[in-house]
C-alpha cells in the first residue's frame, strides 16, 4: 500500500501524521484549536471551532484538497451543550452537499473543547 504523510503537527513530538494520503483518499487526524505557537487558543466554542476547521483546512490544502473534497467527519465535543455553537460555525465551512458526520462527547486532550477528524476524496488530477 502506498501512503504519504501530509501537513505539519502543531504540537511537536506527537507520534502521528496530521494527514495521510492513500488510495485516492486523505485521512485527516483530529485537529483542534491550536495556534501556530502550539498552544490552545482561548475563546468560546465558536472561536475554537473556527480555529479547528482552519487547521483542518490547512491539512487538506497541504494535500492539494479543499473543504469540498471532504466526504466524512467526526466531531468530538467536550460538552454537548456546545453543539449548537459548533454546528453554526461548522456549517459555514462546508458547501452542499455537506459531508457525512458523527458528533460525540469525549474527554479531549490539552484542554480542547472541540476536535475534528475526517476523510476527503482526492481528485486523481491532483
Amino acid at each position: 500500500m502506498n501512503k504519504e504523510s501530509v501537513g505539519k503537527n502543531r504540537i511537536n513530538g506527537l507520534p502521528f501524521s496530521p494527514g495521510v494520503k492513500s488510495g485516492g483518499l486523505l485521512f485527516v487526524s483530529g485537529q483542534g484549536p491550536i495556534g501556530k505557537d502550539g498552544k490552545i487558543i482561548a475563546g468560546d466554542i465558536k472561536i475554537q471551532t473556527r480555529k479547528t476547521l482552519e487547521n483542518f483546512r490547512d491539512v487538506l490544502e497541504a494535500a492539494g484538497a479543499t473543504m469540498d473534497d471532504v466526504v466524512q467527519t467526526t466531531v468530538y465535543l467536550k460538552d454537548l451543550a456546545d453543539y449548537q455553537g459548533m454546528n453554526e460555525v461548522y456549517a459555514s465551512f462546508f458547501s452542499d452537499p455537506k459531508p457525512a458526520r458523527a458528533t460525540v462527547k469525549a474527554e479531549l486532550l490539552f484542554g480542547m473543547t472541540v476536535e475534528i477528524q475526517g476523510i476527503a476524496a482526492i481528485r486523481r488530477s491532483r
